[in-house]
């Protein structure tokens, strides 16, 4: 896809950051069925997937683009092999995604409240990744220091730690 870097600079630089930073999150997005794309190329991207343990990803089927580099490249991967590979991506990813959430369990988190019952943290984007299930009486737009409860998928639910800001 002609993007700078691979797997293992990535993951040395994911890995450098946790380090530093062990409560950090992670996303990133990835095109499956690239032109060219072989078995080797979504073995490739499996192992990375698993060892990076990425907090969050998306995958999603290549669609041509008049204009883009892409769109005349031969050696299109056929769709129903695409969708396969997304389906199996995506069944990693996810459970990847309930370990590093059901990770979480006991710990305490600042969240910011959505709306009522919902609030996120520095690791959920709102619409994009799960929520913090916390309790409806908390205020929409106030911040509360909550403890991890539980994990369902990708929400987590929480109660507020009493006495904190």
């Amino acid at each position: 896809m002609r993007r700078w870097g691979d797997g293992p600079r990535f993951l040395r630089r994911i890995e450098a950051i946790r380090d530093r930073e062990p409560d950090a999150a992670f996303r990133s997005s990835f095109i499956v069925g690239y032109p060219g794309e072989t078995e080797a190329d979504h073995d490739e991207l499996l192992r990375f997937v698993e060892e990076v343990r990425l907090d969050w990803a998306g995958f999603f089927p290549f669609s041509r683009e008049d204009g883009t580099y892409a769109a005349g490249l031969d050696d299109k991967v056929p769709a129903g092999l695409a969708a396969a590979r997304h389906a199996e991506l995506t069944e990693r990813q996810d459970a990847i995604t309930a370990r590093r959430r059901a990770d979480l369990i006991g710990s305490l988190a600042d969240v910011l409240v959505d709306e009522p019952g919902e609030a996120r943290s520095h690791r959920e984007a709102p619409e994009i990744d799960g929520v913090v299930c916390v309790p409806e009486w908390l205020p929409v737009g106030s911040f509360a220091t909550v403890r991890i409860t539980g994990a369902v998928g990708p929400d987590l639910e929480a109660e507020p730690v009493r006495g904190a800001s």
